[in-house]
């Protein structure tokens, strides 16, 4: 058996192994082509000599793109811990040098957040790496973490239920909710009380079409409603918003906090019981050994620790 499996190792390499890998993730041979600057008959080579090794067919053409088959699929976690595996001897002794490396990071991240790091690494990036840059994106929380599965991101912040098993996550801060009004909101007097929380239009943040929000299941188990008058894809706008207009915003405390430094609102204490929530730096885990990610990723904890105190809460 030993010198059957050896015989079927000698006919592989790593470049295949690889393009096994870029074709489950992108199920497209000609977005695999160009993402390892191949021809799409070399990508095609590569796929028969696969099906020769495992004897299965692995890919079957679908539309444009290609499916994989059952084997492919239960190939997949052994072929990629093996790659993670040599990734990871090859990063062995290597040293990243932020002085003098060029790299393009990429961060995902809800945009109060973007805003807040961005300040701390552009500062940084000056100091200690002037050659790098952090192209900063924004997703929903599953987007991104899907991203960060497919290698597209090297970091994502939010908050992620149930990540991807290909990433690892680290609880950065443990956020509880606020609420914001514009300053001097006529309906809202000194503390604000649920009935009239109620009756106040709300502005939700979603990338989603379905128009309710946690918020909104928190009001169902005290059998209580509000009113969304507006569905807005990033918070800064909504908050702006929320600042020249009568209706409110109920959102996480550092976004809040982020907000009221820019914006003329104040913030409340909800007028009920909102559950907490951890938000978390995900990555995937072949940049556990790559000390260029381990590097943003300080970065990016080190932005975070700097947080404004809770001091524009009402």
């Amino acid at each position: 058996m030993d010198t059957i499996d050896n015989i079927h190792i000698r006919r592989l390499d790593l470049t295949l192994l690889i393009v096994f890998e870029m074709l489950l993730k992108k199920r497209n041979m000609s977005a695999v082509a160009v993402e390892m600057g191949l021809t799409q008959s070399a990508v095609s080579h590569a796929v028969g000599r696969l099906r020769s090794v495992f004897d299965d067919p692995l890919f079957i053409r679908k539309g444009a793109g290609v499916e994989p088959t059952a084997r492919a699929l239960l190939l997949g976690p052994p072929l990629a811990e093996a790659l993670a595996g040599i990734r990871g001897a090859v990063q062995i002794g290597r040293h990243f040098d932020p002085g003098t490396a060029a790299r393009r990071f990429t961060v995902a991240a809800p945009d109060t957040l973007v805003a807040a790091l961005a300040e701390a690494a552009l500062a940084r990036l000056a100091q200690t790496a002037p050659r790098c840059q952090i192209m900063f994106r924004t997703f929903s929380h599953e987007s991104a973490a899907a991203a960060v599965a497919a290698g597209d991101v090297d970091v994502a912040l939010g908050v992620f239920a149930d990540a991807p098993r290909e990433t690892i996550g680290t609880v950065m801060a443990y956020e509880t909710f606020r609420v914001a009004s514009r300053r001097d909101h006529p309906h809202i007097k000194g503390t604000l009380d649920l009935d009239t929380y109620c009756s106040l239009d709300h502005i939700l943040v979603s990338h989603d079409r379905d128009a309710r929000g946690m918020i909104d299941a928190v009001l169902d188990g005290i059998d209580r409603r509000r009113r969304i008058a507006a569905i807005m894809p990033q918070m800064l706008v909504a908050f702006a918003a929320a600042s020249r207009s009568d209706a409110i915003i109920t959102a996480p405390l550092s976004a809040c906090l982020y907000a009221a430094s820019l914006f003329p609102v104040t913030l409340h204490d909800p007028p009920m019981a909102i559950p907490g929530f951890q938000l978390t730096l995900l990555r995937h885990r072949d940049g556990l050994a790559d000390p260029a990610i381990t590097w943003l990723a300080k970065l990016v904890t080190e932005a975070l620790s700097r947080n404004p105190q809770d001091d524009h809460l009402h």
